[in-house]
């Protein structure tokens, strides 16, 4: 789970696998950190939609950056998650490896 402020809220182990950090470790960065530079403005566009409600979900392909430094191709899966009033709550964010 992201946050909408894109701080990261929660991961599972899978994930922590994925980008080669504990969830504490992704607790002290946001989104941004994880994502290549070059698709940050990419994955930032996906997400705009979706808070603005253009989009219900979004599903795209990005590069995740783990301290190895060796970029990791993956499929990501966004979805805005509203409280019971309609109001913004947070990101609920899959990810797989593309191989």
């Amino acid at each position: 789970m992201i946050g909408t402020d894109g701080a990261v809220w929660n991961a599972n182990t899978a994930f922590c696998s994925l980008v080669g950090l504990d969830e504490l470790a992704l607790r002290h960065l946001g989104w941004r950190q994880l994502v290549h530079s070059a698709d940050r403005r990419y994955v930032a566009a996906h997400l705009v939609e979706v808070l603005a409600g253009s989009a219900h979900l979004r599903e795209f392909d990005v590069r995740l950056v783990p301290p190895d430094g060796q970029d990791v191709p993956t499929r990501v899966r966004v979805e805005l998650v509203r409280d019971s009033e309609g109001r913004q709550g947070w990101f609920l964010v899959e990810a797989w490896a593309r191989t």
